[in-house]
C-alpha cells in the first residue's frame, strides 16, 4: 500500500488553517465554529444526512468532508485520512472529538498523524480565539521617562493568564528585548532589532534571523571609522560601536582590526547614530538606494534630540515579516493578531496584522494606519486597550 509520506511535506502549506470536527455535535457547530477563522472539516460516520438539519446541511455541503468508516481496519483507515487531507491540500491543526469511547481510534489516528484532538468545548474556544499581540517598547509600553507601569504589567498577565500571547516587539537589540520582556511578564519569545531576530528564550532557540552580508558590514564601518561617526552593529546577544561604549553589552571596535574581530560575527542591524547630522543623512540617503538593505528606523527629523539617527537591516526582515512569521510557527490565524505601536517602523506589522493599535502620542500620519487608536504612552494607552480587551468592550 503506498505510503503518503507527502503529509509531512503539507506543513508548508502556510495560508490555509483547518479544523476538524467531528459532526455529531450539530448545534455547537453551528454556532462557534462554523464562522471562526479556521476552515471546518466534518467527519461523518454515516452517509445518511437525515439526523442533520436542512440549516446544517446547507452550511456544510461545501466543506471537505471525510467519511470514517469504523468497519475498516485502523492501518487501512489511517491511510485513508492521509489520503483525504492530502488530496485536498489540507494540514489540521486542531480537532474536536468528544470524550466518547466510540472516537477513540479516531482520536489515536488524528494524534498519530499529529493533530491536537481537543474534547471541551470552552478550551477549544479558548484555543480557537487565542490572541496574538505584538508590542512595541519605546514610547509605546514604555512611558516618556522609560518606565513601564504596574498598570500595564497586570494586564498583561491577565492577558496571558487567559491562553492569549503577548510579544514585546521593538528595534531593540536581543539583550534590551529580553528586559522587557521579563520586566513585564510577557510572552518568553520575542522580536528583536526590527524583525531581524525572532528568540524563544524559554528554549533559547533561534526562530529567525536575517543578516547583513559580511562585506557590507565592513563597508559601513570603513566609512564611520572615516567619517568619524558612531556606528552600532547588532551582533548574537551584544553590540559592536566604532566609538563611545555605553553599556556593559557593548564592546569596541578596532580601526585596525575590525575585520578580524568581526570575521566570526552575524550582524542583523546596523544602527548610525550621531551629532554628526548632515554626515548622517548623508549615508542614510546612500544606504536608501542600495537593494540589499531597507531603512527599518529612524529618527523623526523634527526630533529636538542633538543626536539623530537610522538603522538599517536586511531587506528580508521587519516587524510586519515576524508578525506573520510568529503567527505560522504558533498556528495562530493572523486575523488573531494585534499590533500596538507609535512609529514608522510599526508601520509594516499594522499592515498585516488582523487589528492595528496605534498609541495618541505617535504622528498623525503613522494613527491615519491604523484601526485603533488608544490614549498615549503616559496615560497608559496599551493597558488602557488591553482592559478593554480583557472585559470584550468595545474598542
Amino acid at each position: 500500500m503506498e505510503d503518503y509520506d507527502v503529509f509531512e511535506e503539507m506543513q508548508n502549506i502556510k495560508d490555509k488553517r483547518s479544523l476538524v470536527v467531528i459532526e455529531d455535535d450539530e448545534d455547537f457547530i453551528m454556532q462557534n465554529l462554523l464562522d471562526s477563522s479556521f476552515e471546518v472539516m466534518p467527519i461523518r460516520f454515516s452517509y445518511d444526512l437525515a439526523c442533520f438539519s436542512s440549516a446544517y446541511i446547507d452550511k456544510t455541503k461545501e466543506l471537505f468532508i471525510f467519511y470514517y468508516n469504523a468497519e475498516n481496519s485502523y492501518k487501512n483507515e489511517l491511510l485513508r485520512l492521509k489520503k483525504h487531507f492530502v488530496h485536498f491540500q489540507r494540514k489540521p491543526h486542531i480537532a474536536y472529538v468528544p470524550n466518547n469511547d466510540k472516537y477513540r481510534d479516531l482520536t489515536k489516528m488524528l494524534a498519530e498523524i499529529g493533530i491536537k484532538c481537543i474534547s471541551d468545548r470552552e478550551n477549544l474556544l479558548k484555543v480557537l480565539n487565542q490572541k496574538l499581540i505584538f508590542i512595541d517598547s519605546d514610547e509605546t509600553l514604555r512611558k516618556s521617562d522609560g518606565s513601564i507601569s504596574k498598570r500595564s504589567k497586570k494586564v498583561i498577565k491577565e492577558i496571558r493568564k487567559r491562553g492569549n500571547r503577548i510579544i514585546i516587539c521593538t528595534a531593540r537589540p536581543r539583550y534590551q528585548t529580553l528586559e522587557v520582556m521579563e520586566e513585564v511578564g510577557a510572552d518568553p519569545i520575542v522580536v528583536s532589532s526590527n524583525g531581524a531576530e525572532i528568540y524563544d528564550n524559554s528554549t533559547k532557540k533561534v526562530i529567525f534571523n536575517s543578516f547583513i552580508t559580511k562585506d557590507l558590514v565592513n563597508e559601513l564601518v570603513e566609512y564611520a571609522f572615516a567619517k568619524d561617526i558612531r556606528l552600532i552593529l547588532t551582533t548574537d546577544d551584544y553590540e559592536y560601536v566604532t566609538k563611545d561604549v555605553r553599556n556593559s553589552k557593548q564592546k569596541l571596535l578596532s580601526n585596525m582590526d575590525y575585520k578580524k574581530e568581526l570575521e566570526n560575527c552575524d550582524v542583523k542591524q546596523c544602527m548610525f547614530i550621531d551629532k554628526k547630522v548632515k554626515e548622517i543623512y548623508k549615508i542614510r540617503d546612500i544606504l536608501a538606494k542600495n537593494d540589499s538593505l531597507h531603512i527599518v528606523d529612524e529618527i523623526n527629523e523634527n526630533n529636538t534630540y542633538e543626536e539623530k539617527w537610522f538603522s538599517v537591516a536586511n531587506k528580508d526582515c521587519s516587524k510586519g515579516k515576524a508578525v506573520k512569521v510568529l503567527a505560522r510557527y504558533l498556528d495562530i490565524p493572523i486575523e488573531n493578531t494585534i499590533a500596538i505601536g507609535n512609529d514608522k517602523n510599526d508601520i509594516s506589522m499594522f499592515e498585516v496584522a488582523g487589528l492595528s493599535v496605534a498609541v495618541a502620542n505617535a504622528l498623525e500620519d503613522i494613527k491615519s494606519k491604523v484601526d485603533y487608536v488608544t490614549l498615549t504612552n503616559d496615560e497608559d494607552g496599551v493597558a488602557f486597550f488591553l482592559e478593554k480587551l480583557l472585559n470584550k468592550q468595545q474598542y
